[in-house]
């Protein structure tokens, strides 16, 4: 091969290199500048206008999810009715046969004592040839009266049952009636509102999809506290019975009339944050509510604790919102599920139990009933 030749190959080699390592470099360069952004950071920096929107579709598809459970309660609710119409028809149908067993037992004495006539008392009476005789007559016949009155007083409670399991049926078929009616108004709103959000999406033309997008991303996160919040839960429950809360947290102050016991908001959130199950979760405590957050997944939950019984504290939410928007009062209830954020205070107080308790700014207060026996 000549130089002349030699050169040409080196040139168009060092041009295919040079074009082979701009096409990496750029490729790089461009998957550095826009990193994909996770579903917590694209819903925190939508502008005003997108979360307005967000929020209307939210609220829909809260309502939407609201009705679909009050549907399934309905429906529960009419199985149930169904199942103890059934066995109520059962029980009427063995007394309905209990009640002319008895009729027809009664009739057949009735019976035997028209044929006997009034004279036929007397007549087995004074035919009796001794006094053992004579007794033994009058056993038969008193146990006879018996037996007849046994019957009718048989007949009589079979006659109040019937009516009242009747009345009992009556009360069930107006109950489903009604049931009914109402799971019909419930799949009717359930269905607008469903209209209501397909059209609000079709209105938004290029925009839907996004939209779409972010809802799905917040009911997968939603679903997602929901298992962090019952797991919550549990070991918010179990925080004193294992020891976690100690006896100093609760500051007691003795005065001539009452027992005061004061919980501050930094006592409390340092207890939290060394539970696995409880450590995202931060409380505030204000003169009119509690406020329980999560952070790290923009959701925010205010209410106030009531005493139950004698000596447990439970949380019952009044508002809450996530990302910024508003939970639906039903929908905060299906957040929490049946795991309800509850405190008892029981191996604290002892025999001791709670009387009220105030919210103030940074703690709460309780105020403690002292039983000596």
């Amino acid at each position: 091969m000549d130089k002349a030749t030699r050169f040409k190959s080196m040139v168009a080699f060092s041009l295919v290199l040079s074009f082979v390592l701009t096409f990496f470099y750029t490729s790089i360069v461009v998957g550095q500048v826009e990193p994909p952004l996770g579903i917590n950071e694209k819903l925190i920096d939508i502008s005003e206008e997108e979360k307005q929107i967000l929020q209307s579709l939210f609220t829909l598809t809260q309502e939407i999810e609201i009705m679909e459970r009050e549907e399934k309660v309905i429906n529960q609710e009419l199985e149930m009715a169904n199942q103890e119409i059934i066995r109520l028809e059962s029980v009427i149908a063995g007394e309905e046969a209990n009640y002319e067993k008895n009729q027809e037992a009664l009739e057949r004495v009735f019976k035997i004592y028209q044929k006997m006539g009034p004279g036929s008392y007397l007549e087995i009476i004074m035919d009796s040839d001794n006094l053992s005789t004579l007794l033994k007559r009058l056993n038969i016949m008193r146990d006879l009266t018996r037996n007849t009155g046994k019957l009718l007083e048989m007949l009589e409670v079979s006659k109040d049952k019937l009516s009242s399991e009747k009345t009992q049926v009556a009360e069930k078929l107006a109950l489903i009636k009604e049931r009914q009616r109402q799971s019909k108004e419930a799949l009717a709103k359930k269905l607008k509102l469903k209209e209501d959000k397909d059209a609000y999406l079709a209105s938004l033309n290029a925009e839907s999809k996004l939209y779409q997008e972010y809802l799905a991303n917040m009911q997968k996160m939603l679903s997602e506290l929901k298992v962090l919040l019952s797991e919550a839960a549990k070991a918010f429950s179990g925080i004193i019975a294992d020891g976690s809360l100690p006896r100093d947290a609760i500051k007691i102050t003795i005065s001539l009339f009452n027992v005061k016991g004061k919980i501050d908001e930094e006592t409390f959130n340092n207890i939290l944050a060394k539970q696995a199950s409880l450590s995202e979760m931060e409380f505030a405590f204000n003169n009119d509510e509690i406020k329980i957050s999560i952070p790290k997944k923009q959701l925010v939950l205010s209410g106030d604790f009531v005493i139950q019984g004698d000596n447990i504290l439970s949380f019952k939410p009044k508002e809450g919102s996530f990302y910024g928007m508003p939970l639906e009062p039903g929908y905060i209830e299906e957040l929490l599920g049946e795991g309800d954020l509850v405190l008892d205070l029981k191996p604290l107080l002892g025999k001791n139990t709670l009387q009220s308790i105030k919210l103030k700014d940074g703690y709460i207060e309780l105020n403690i009933k002292i039983n000596l026996f």
